[in-house]
């Protein structure tokens, strides 16, 4: 080759087929090279690689981010749905059974176990109340609270489907069934509650961030906590994190918390059950942690509206994969060798964009990683675009292949046979009629026309939740990158395929606000846009050699 510029013959790309540099992606490599010579008319002398490093993206079901160490918990599951009646209330607790016995003074609430046929329930509730109960609020295991309070006098708060176990005759319950139509929620005020259920004002700040989660809830039952949470077992799911030069081990949600606020390489192994690449645990130049809780309140979302259970695990492998080289030459039937690591060479790509600032940093968004590379620093962290895929199948309920389609575009929810709501909140006339299946749907514009992927949330609720999920994988991962670096970028220059996307653009700029650094998009050889920065580097690298 020699000095000079380079001639490109074709370029192409496949969709990822399993793990980085396992056999199936090395064979999607080689079908994807056989296909580019085949429409070029040519053929390749030598195949160059990057250092191949697989990611493992997982949804696990983690214990939240903060230890339940509140002296209260919820009684209420979180599936419940159909409290009856409206007001709330205070009083000691007292099973079903126990009110045959003296009429004791101050206000109760009656517990009806899943052993009670409800119109029992209601009617010795009923007598009860007769003989001089002070009934103020019914808490029942099944669910049964409509048929209950329907039975029974004044209009007492009923909530059904609460969990009884531990919970012992006089403990106080806090008890509240909001009205139709109203917002207004007494209890999940931090001071009430705590007046309630007379909490000292040191545990105001956790009674807080209890109080979040109830703000959206139709019905609240709370009592104070008896127990105090296990301590961890030796064998349970861990993070080894390397602080200040000793490596300390934590909970899954403590490490959480600590990858939030520290540059990638502090974790060196993990333990996840919930993952089997992990499950005896496993040795990790990185890993990122993202808690569905933190997307439900970036998206401002009503409770319950999406699936916010579990934490989006993304785990970088310590070795690199050793034989691809050799693989990818077998399947092929030439020479192939790997010539740099992949950071490398995604930089070496992307500063052929025109026009680029000095001093700027370039971001490689892969499907695994975030390559960060400046001149004399490289950052490679785990947690990418499957994050981003793994996140909105999660919280949507839907299969990685959709909800790799309804991450990328806009959505609109169809009313009608002919119109749509657009997530801007505009009206439009469909151009066909839509599909039975597609009506009272949130549908994204598919080659084959509307393919629908929720009927609960309205069109603006998930471009909010869309970019919070953008915003807490891929724009939150790659602020944490920058924290290895020792002075700001002039400019960040975003490469890869997730560089494609407008707003995960906007979302890195966000997170970057309070940083003096302009982030914009790479433009690969001045033609490819983002795309192709490890492919034209490794070209170019393999050129400044020959």
């Amino acid at each position: 080759m020699g000095p000079g510029p380079l001639t490109q013959i074709c370029h192409g790309q496949a969709p990822t087929r399993g793990r980085k540099g396992s056999p199936e992606s090395l064979a999607g490599a080689a079908a994807l090279l056989h296909k580019l010579e085949v429409q070029a008319q040519v053929r390749v002398d030598e195949i160059v690689l990057s250092a191949l490093r697989p990611v493992d993206t997982a949804t696990a079901p983690l214990p939240p981010p903060t230890p339940p160490h509140c002296p209260v918990r919820n009684l209420r599951r979180p599936s419940a749905s159909t409290p009856a009646g409206s007001g709330s209330g205070v009083g000691a607790h007292v099973p079903l059974a126990d009110l045959s016995g003296p009429v004791t003074a101050g206000r109760i609430v009656v517990s009806v176990d899943s052993t009670v046929d409800f119109e029992v329930a209601a009617l010795e509730i009923t007598q009860a109340i007769d003989r001089g109960w002070r009934v103020a609020g019914v808490i029942a295991e099944r669910d049964e609270a409509v048929l209950i309070a329907n039975r029974i006098p004044g209009g007492v708060p009923v909530v059904d489907e609460v969990d009884l176990a531990g919970l012992q005759r006089g403990a106080p319950v806090a008890i509240e069934v909001v009205a139709e139509g109203r917002s207004y929620r007494a209890l999940a005020d931090p001071i009430a509650l705590s007046a309630a259920l007379e909490i000292g004002h040191q545990h105001i700040h956790r009674i807080a961030e209890f109080t979040r989660e109830l703000a959206d809830s139709p019905a609240i039952a709370v009592t104070l906590r008896s127990d105090e949470p296990a301590p961890p077992a030796a064998d349970d799911d861990y993070a080894e994190c390397g602080v200040d030069g000793v490596v300390h081990r934590y909970s899954p949600a403590e490490a959480e918390s600590l990858l939030r606020v520290r540059p990638p390489g502090t974790v060196v192994g993990v333990r996840l059950a919930a993952l089997p690449s992990a499950v005896h645990g496993i040795a990790v130049d990185d890993a990122y942690f993202t808690n569905l809780k933190a997307i439900d309140d970036g998206a401002w979302l009503r409770r319950g509206i999406v699936e916010t259970g579990g934490t989006i695990v993304a785990l970088l492998a310590a070795d690199e994969v050793a034989d691809a080289a050799i693989t990818l030459q077998q399947m092929c039937g030439r020479p192939a060798r790997t010539i740099a690591s992949e950071p490398r060479a995604a930089a070496r790509g992307a500063h052929t964009t025109p026009h680029l600032p000095p001093r700027s940093i370039v971001c490689d968004i892969g499907g695994g990683t975030i390559d960060v590379i400046g001149p004399d620093r490289e950052v490679v962290a785990a947690g990418a675009g499957e994050a981003i895929t793994t996140a909105v199948a999660a919280t949507l309920g839907v299969p990685r292949a959709l909800a790799e389609q309804v991450k990328r575009s806009p959505a609109i929810r169809v009313e009608g046979p002919h119109i749509a709501h657009e997530e801007d909140g505009r009206r439009v006339f469909l151009d066909a009629p839509a599909p039975p299946e597609a009506i009272g749907r949130l549908c994204t514009r598919g080659s084959a026309g509307l393919v629908p992927f929720s009927s609960r949330l309205a069109a603006e609720e998930w471009r909010s939740l869309r970019l919070a999920v953008k915003q807490q994988t891929v724009a939150a991962n790659i602020a944490r990158c920058l924290k290895a670096f020792d002075t700001p970028p002039v400019a960040l220059v975003l490469a890869g395929g997730g560089a494609l996307d407008d707003e995960l653009l906007r979302t890195v700029g966000e997170s970057l606000r309070t940083v003096p650094v302009a982030v914009g998009r790479a433009d690969v050889d001045g033609v490819h846009g983002p795309r192709y920065a490890v492919a034209s580097g490794l070209v170019h690298l393999y050129a400044d050699t020959v």
